[in-house]
């Protein structure tokens, strides 16, 4: 079905307001605001309202000294100044916008307005400041955002505390009756309903009892009062007014026990209110049916042909109803033909603050798939996983704590190669979206780093979770769309990975790197196929250029580091053996391999022997032999119960460190 996307929030710029010492981020035309509590989501949405909410007063806007940022001493003494600017694009194909605030463009290509709020000190003659505030179009000052164009381009926050029973009760708010205003039902049509509902509520009175009953009450009272005066009483039914009909009407829930919205649950009502706000919203172009009068004027338009093709005419009701199953082509058609000839009545952005409300998991993944496949522009902010687990890559903002203010980072400009970016959806959706929640966070390749890497963070001292730090298995070895998108959003974080070591062996008369090997013996070239990863990862991503990745290996680990990049030798199995030298320590893996293994006293003792022997490569392999039952991840699941800090390589162990340090610097 054509219908394009509502025009949207570009980019918003924020100095001195509340958290925000100074930010300037790009959005989408979706964006999804994720971050800890307090940290300025509802004050993100605030500044937006300052200069597009036409619900909020003069009054409203303006602020108090405690709205300035915390960081500034006296701001209203010193003459301070809080500014919001915002730009808005996506708006070429609507008319209305383009003819409206023409004022407000600062480029065409992409075509782009400016709207700014300033609260702004004026020093007065005895050298105090008097604050006023401006909102204004473009970059001149002169240029007032009235009012009046607020109509054609404004915001509807949906807050998070909201009474939703309240809401859709009360007659002004109700989104029931915004959409019945939609349709401007003719007068003439409520008339004659409530003439005839009138009518028939008045049949009530014929029966007998009801008759009876006026008979006895007009007795009662004659008696008393005497006939002195006309005192007759009769019984009458509702006077059906017809310009208050449609505001009777209430929705109801349930196809055969059919229930009002107090008795529904709150989850289920947060829904429906939600749907009723974004149907509001649609763009309205295309009208879903059309007046006698209204279609017989576009007939008389140039290209009117395609109205015939689309809508088909009601006898009996002298209307024209738009046809199910237009195809693609046609409705584009009939958008712009419809565009051309009616008048747009503006744009509403959407924000929705925390929608997860009393739904459960499953609910909150379907609201939210549905808010993404509708027109209109969103904002929306949350807690909630099962969202951000569904959430598009590039529609994240994601704001955090810093000495200087929130710090807001957006995913809007991230590109990621095709494969790259499903593969970093399917780990953010398996995963439920807990990257997004970390103050830092540890990528690592596979289950058993999952189940050491925290377990030797507490044998250190240095608890993940007292952190907010997460370890997020890839499972792989692909990191590069990962950094990306925690380097976009700002996301502390360090990757630990194998080195897997290699030498160059001769196959069918080609160069081939044989793993699995722990010895070079007579072989001369030779190389860790980490380092080989991590290097191409850092010059695809432009942090290095090629010539200053050193060539020998034990100067790119330090290289690495610098851009928290722990390699190992090995794999971390290996390096843990390796790393193991008491016998006390040794015993610890051998007889956890005793206790998990499902073979014979035989095997066991090949399994001591070659690791008292230095021989791990045969150790791992028999961890993940079939005749073992045990594999890494379960090895790795019990020997994080049993390790100790003599076991942690040095690798993993910096690794740790650095992560911790980083998070400590925010």
């Amino acid at each position: 079905m054509y219908s394009p996307n509502s025009p949207f929030i570009s980019r918003v710029k924020i100095k001195n307001f509340r958290n925000y010492n100074e930010i300037d981020v790009n959005l989408n035309h979706k964006q999804i605001i994720i971050g800890e509590n307090n940290v300025g989501k509802t004050n993100f949405l605030r500044a937006i309202q300052l200069i597009l909410d036409p619900q909020l007063s003069d009054e409203d806007r303006f602020l108090l000294e405690s709205d300035f940022y915390e960081g500034l001493n006296n701001p209203m003494e010193n003459g301070e100044k809080i500014e919001v600017m915002i730009e808005i694009q996506g708006y070429e194909h609507n008319k209305t916008i383009l003819s409206t605030l023409c004022d407000a463009t600062v480029s065409t290509s992409p075509k782009t307005l400016r709207f700014t709020y300033e609260y702004y000190p004026v020093k007065k003659v005895n050298g105090k400041y008097q604050y006023m505030y401006r909102i204004y179009q473009g970059n001149d000052v002169d240029n007032a955002f009235t009012p009046f164009l607020r109509r054609y381009l404004n915001i509807k926050v949906i807050p998070a505390i909201r009474d939703v029973e309240s809401e859709m009760r009360n007659t002004r708010r109700s989104p029931v009756n915004q959409l019945i205003k939609q349709y401007e039902i003719n007068k003439e049509e409520l008339q004659f309903i409530a003439k005839e509902l009138k009518e028939k509520s008045d049949e009530v009175l014929s029966i007998d009892e009801l008759l009876d009953l006026t008979k006895n009450i007009n007795k009662r009272y004659s008696d008393i009062i005497g006939t002195q005066v006309d005192a007759a009483v009769s019984l009458e039914t509702i006077d059906v007014d017809p310009n208050r009909l449609l505001n009777t009407l209430k929705l109801m829930i349930g196809s055969s026990a059919k229930r009002p919205t107090s008795d529904t649950s709150l989850g289920l009502n947060n829904i429906l209110y939600i749907s009723l706000i974004l149907l509001s919203l649609e763009d309205k172009t295309i009208p879903s049916i059309l007046k006698m009068e209204r279609f017989e004027e576009l007939l008389q338009e140039a290209g009117h042909e395609i109205i015939l093709e689309c809508y088909k005419k009601n006898h009996k009701k002298d209307k024209y109803i738009l046809k199910k199953n237009i195809t693609t082509i046609k409705r584009k058609k009939l958008y712009e033909f419809m565009d051309n000839h009616s008048s747009n009545k503006g744009v509403t952005i959407l924000a929705i603050e925390e929608p997860e409300s009393h739904l459960h998991p499953a609910l909150q993944r379907i609201i939210y798939k549905d808010v993404m496949k509708q027109n209109t522009s969103l904002l929306m902010t949350t807690h909630s996983p099962f969202i951000t687990s569904v959430a598009p890559i590039d529609s994240i903002v994601h704001m955090r704590y810093s000495t200087k203010g929130t710090e807001v980072n957006t995913t809007a400009s991230l590109k990621l190669e095709e494969r790259n970016q499903k593969d970093l959806e399917r780990f953010v959706d398996v995963k439920r979206g807990e990257i997004y929640f970390g103050k830092g966070v540890i990528l690592v390749e596979g289950d058993a780093e999952e189940y050491l890497i925290p377990s030797f963070a507490e044998k250190l001292g240095m608890p993940l979770d007292i952190k907010g730090i997460i370890c997020c298995n890839i499972s792989s070895t692909n990191f590069k769309p990962y950094v990306q998108f925690l380097d976009a959003l700002g996301i502390p974080h360090v990757v630990v990975t194998d080195g897997d070591y290699y030498f160059v062996g001769k196959e069918d008369g080609k160069d081939k790197k044989i793993f699995g090997k722990m010895a070079i013996d007579a072989h001369t070239r030779f190389g860790y196929d980490g380092n080989d990863r991590v290097a191409k990862l850092l010059i695809e991503t432009n942090k290095v250029i090629p010539s200053k990745v050193p060539k020998d290996y034990p100067s790119q680990d330090i290289f690495f580091k610098n851009y928290g990049f722990f390699i190992g030798m090995y794999t971390m199995e290996i390096d843990i053996f390796k790393k193991t030298v008491t016998e006390k320590d040794k015993e610890i893996i051998i007889k956890l391999f005793n206790d998990l293994t499902l073979g014979k006293k035989q095997q066991k003792e090949n399994f001591k022997k070659a690791f008292n022997n230095g021989d791990f490569v045969s150790c791992l392999a028999k961890i993940e032999s079939s005749n073992s039952g045990i594999g890494k991840g379960r090895f790795a699941q019990q020997f994080s119960i049993d390790c100790n800090m003599n076991h942690i390589p040095n690798y993993i162990k910096e690794a740790i460190e650095t992560i911790y340090k980083k998070v400590d610097d925010i």
